[in-house]
């Protein structure tokens, strides 16, 4: 039971996508012409109950994080994981 309980707590400390980021698309480099640079966006996520769930995580916090400056896509630039937790780096943009 207690078991059962930590795996919940941990399983819900995953990032949710705002209903803005819901919107933000990833997109190549090959297509950002005529779309506006907003600027880098790195965002990590450690400790969740798998690599997988971090990156997902990562991504969602990157997503929110263009979201929140007006971007409506992304360029994903690097992603680094390891034992500890995952990192996700991307260019933001808004587009047409």
């Amino acid at each position: 039971m207690v078991f059962g309980l930590g795996v919940l707590v941990i399983a819900g400390c995953s990032t949710e996508l705002t209903p803005a980021a819901q919107q933000v698309r990833q997109i190549s480099t090959v297509t950002t012409d005529g779309c506006e640079f907003l600027g880098p966006v790195s965002a990590s996520e450690h400790f969740g109950i798998s690599a997988a769930g971090n990156t997902g995580s990562a991504m969602n916090k990157a997503r929110n994080d263009v979201a929140a400056r007006g971007g409506n896509a992304f360029v994903l630039t690097n992603t680094s994981s390891n034992e500890d937790g995952t990192i996700v780096q991307v260019d933001a943009y808004r587009c047409p």
